[in-house]
Order: C-alpha cells, then structure tokens, then sequence
C-alpha cells in the first residue's frame, strides 16, 4: 500500500508536468544546433567600386554581413595597391574594416583594393571569393571639412516625442 505523502507528492508533480506541459514537443523554443556555414559577404565598400576623382588622403572601408574574427583581418588580408602596393594600417571596428594608407595615395591614378578569403566570421567561415573593388583617385587631398546638411528632428523643434529617433544627414 502506498504511503499517502509518497501518494500526494505524485499527483503535485503529475499536476506540475499537466500544468506547465513539461515534456511535452510543442516546437516552440527549438535552438539550432546546426553550425553556421554561411560564406560571409562585403556589404559595402568606400569609395565605391568605379568612383573617380576619389581624394588622395582617402581611407579605404569594408563592412561585412556578419561580425568578424578580428585577428583575420589585417594588411595581409586587406590590401590596397596603384602603380604599386600602398602600405598603411588596418583595423576593425562593429563589421566594418578600415585600410589607412600611411601616406597620400598616388593622384590621378586606378587603384585596386581586394579584401582575400583569408578573412573568417566567428563561425569560421570566409568569403567565397576575394572581394575587389577598383577606383580612381583625383589630384588633391580632401581638405574640405564635412557640415551637417539636416537633423531629425530639425533644430529648435518642439513637442518632440521623448523616444523618436534622431539622425544627421553630412554632407559627405
């Protein structure tokens, strides 16, 4: 005969399972245990491919579709060159990658940059192909300093709602 709180506890945890519908297979909450093979892309670049008259102090930008193993991308892997190769710095920043040239890129002339599959995301995974991207330089440096072309809200607007959004347009 079964001892009447060995009884009860039973019928509390049949309750229980009732209830919440433990063990149930309802699909709701499934976690994917498959590994990510996605092959990473470039999103954008700057300049873009084909812009002309690009400045010559530019800096070269590559945002991909996903966060990236950051040690994979260096100057080896990201890689600028005119007549000849440009040396200069790389650094990575949200999904975005950013070439520095260590000097004014030469004037008036195509330049190539190439991002190589050597680039992973966190998964691993790499491009499928190098990214290449040409564009052609103007003949002076960039020396005109950016200016706010408009504002959301605009200046000095009132009954702005204290959770709306604010954003800058700049001119370049």
């Amino acid at each position: 005969m079964m001892n009447k709180f060995v009884y009860f506890f039973m019928c509390f945890i049949g309750t229980l399972i009732f209830i919440t519908g433990a063990g149930c297979d309802t699909n709701h909450d499934v976690i994917s245990t498959s590994p990510d093979t996605t092959a990473l892309t470039v999103s954008s670049m700057v300049p873009a491919s084909g812009a002309t008259n690009v400045a010559i102090n530019s800096a070269m930008t590559a945002t991909f579709s996903e966060a990236m193993k950051s040690l994979t991308i260096t100057t080896a892997t990201f890689t600028v060159a005119g007549s000849s190769s440009v040396t200069g710095t790389v650094t990575y920043t949200g999904v975005t990658a950013t070439f520095t040239p260590n000097a004014d890129l030469e004037a008036n002339t195509l330049h190539t940059a190439t991002i190589t599959t050597g680039v992973k995301d966190l998964a691993g995974n790499t491009l499928a192909l190098n990214k290449v991207w040409t564009f052609t330089t103007g003949a002076v440096p960039d020396t005109l300093a950016p200016t706010v072309s408009s504002t959301v809200p605009v200046n000095n607007a009132t009954n702005v709602a204290v959770n709306s959004a604010m954003t800058a347009t700049f001119s370049e």
